[in-house]
């Protein structure tokens, strides 16, 4: 859909999927994204964003007079995940158009005193946004040897206890690429080598000798990224297609979402 590095015509942007073409959170209403836009003039009232030592990208919520509240734009970034809705971050390179960055997650945020546009003192609120793929970067390779080290009760302890809030940046990064191995993994135990979609088996082995099978997110547009253990499924890769791109891609998810859900009834 966007390309990192491209740079965009941000009227042309809204005109395709529509959302509040003045606001620097943007949320189209028939699509699962949020668009959300950085950019240096707002830094004179605690707009200040950008990446940090360790590759969080601080994002600053929208509210321009008092303390900023969880409503709208902030509370639509907030619960992006929960709500199935990825985020895509742009940044104006000039006036009008804007760079499109990557597919962020976030992780949490912080609040920081600043001043808003009439010069008194609030609370911001600063969202911690990582690259989805960095957090799911590595882990494939990593678990094909560990499908059978645990239970499956074991497992999913693992990903439930990892979504525990945890107090600092650098720990919110590393729970969250925790929390995402161990999603794989319970999925791919959940599932016993037979897609949970078609119910047929693996399409091949691995060099591990493990079934083969692809972990979906069922909230979201995009793989990658926390979740919970109930809202992922193991899938054949021609099934992943088809809840990403078949013409009855709405349909097929919610059909998998009710396996699942039947499937973790009777565990």
């Amino acid at each position: 859909m966007f390309k990192p590095g491209k740079v965009y015509r941000r009227r042309s942007i809204h005109e395709k999927y529509g959302g509040q073409n003045q606001s620097g959170i943007s949320t189209p209403r028939s699509f699962p994204f949020i668009m959300i836009f950085t950019g240096d003039s707002g830094e004179e009232y605690g707009y200040k964003d950008g990446w940090q030592d360790n590759g969080v990208f601080y994002y600053t919520g929208e509210g321009q007079e008092g303390d900023m509240n969880f409503n709208k734009g902030n509370k639509a970034i907030r619960d992006h995940v929960e709500n199935g809705k990825d985020i895509y971050l742009f940044e104006y390179v000039k006036t009008g158009h804007v760079e499109f960055i990557d597919n962020m997650t976030c992780i949490g945020y912080h609040n920081r005193r600043s001043t808003d546009r009439l010069g008194h003192m609030r609370e911001t609120i600063v969202f911690e946004l990582v690259r989805t793929e960095e957090l799911t970067e590595g882990v494939e390779e990593e678990i094909n040897g560990e499908i059978n080290n645990d239970s499956l009760s074991e497992l999913r302890k693992k990903a439930v206890d990892s979504a525990e809030e945890e107090v600092t940046v650098t720990e919110r990064v590393t729970k969250s690429v925790k929390r995402s191995k161990a999603i794989k993994l319970y999925a791919l135990k959940r599932a016993k080598g037979i897609c949970e979609a078609c119910d047929t088996e693996a399409p091949f082995y691995t060099k591990e000798g493990q079934p083969f099978l692809e972990v979906h997110h069922l909230r979201r547009l995009s793989d990658g990224g926390p979740d919970h253990p109930e809202s992922v499924g193991a899938i054949c890769p021609n099934c992943h297609r088809r809840c990403h791109h078949g013409r009855d891609f709405k349909e097929y998810n919610a059909m998998l979402v009710e396996v699942v859900r039947n499937k973790e009834m009777n565990l």
